[in-house]
């Protein structure tokens, strides 16, 4: 009697994290497009505030104390990124400057290989209380990230990720939504460490980390 072979089946997930790990630069942090819009609320027949301006140029309002918190981030940093198994090993480029007044913290990003070039904006946010982090780069990824702020000399932001799969021009292509953790840790004067983490639909997770040494 000839024995019938079973065929093992791939866990749900499996294969398109493979092809995720495969395909997309790994640690592709990250961070989500920002669009500003001003408005303007007048109560009816109110009065125009006739009082002095400011001088042009200068905000009148000074940046909180809690952004401070992020100084280690200033200046151009070279970040060698440890992959998750089966992740390819990549070089992360940043510049951070303050912006705003220094309410908010812009670090680009170029990632290689991959030719990935994205833009986290860091600020606070006054009414929460928390960290933000906001992301997109040049692939069409995107995500938002809060953080509570340091703790036990952890500064850890969570939040979602839409992280595309394969650049297309045509402005259509395939992805994946994940939540990504960025775990920071400043280890010396100009040297800092993320060690970060995708969780998948599924609930499995993938773990990487950069080491960061200021240029």
């Amino acid at each position: 009697m000839r024995a019938e072979k079973s065929e093992e089946r791939e866990p749900d997930g499996t294969a398109r994290r493979r092809k995720w790990i495969r395909r997309v630069p790994a640690g592709v942090v990250g961070v989500a497009a920002v669009s500003l819009i001003s408005l303007t609320v007048s109560p009816v027949n109110a009065e125009p505030d006739s009082r002095a301006k400011p001088p042009r140029g200068r905000n009148p309002l000074p940046a909180p104390p809690q952004i401070r918190d992020l100084d280690f981030l200033l200046g151009s940093y070279t970040c060698e990124y440890t992959p998750p198994p089966g992740g390819t090993a990549a070089v992360l480029k940043l510049t951070t400057r303050r912006a705003m007044g220094g309410h908010y913290f812009y670090t680009d990003a170029t990632l290689e290989p991959g030719n990935v070039v994205g833009r986290s904006t860091f600020g606070w946010n006054p009414v929460d209380g928390k960290f933000i982090n906001q992301y997109h780069d040049n692939w069409g990824s995107s995500g938002n990230y809060i953080s509570s702020g340091w703790k036990d000399g952890h500064l850890i932001f969570k939040g979602p990720l839409t992280q595309v799969i394969t650049p297309n021009a045509t402005g259509q292509t395939s992805g994946v939504k994940l939540d990504l953790m960025d775990d920071y840790q400043v280890l010396g004067r100009g040297h800092f460490k993320n060690s970060t983490s995708f969780t998948f639909p599924d609930g499995s997770t993938l773990h990487g980390s950069y080491d960061c040494r200021r240029q």
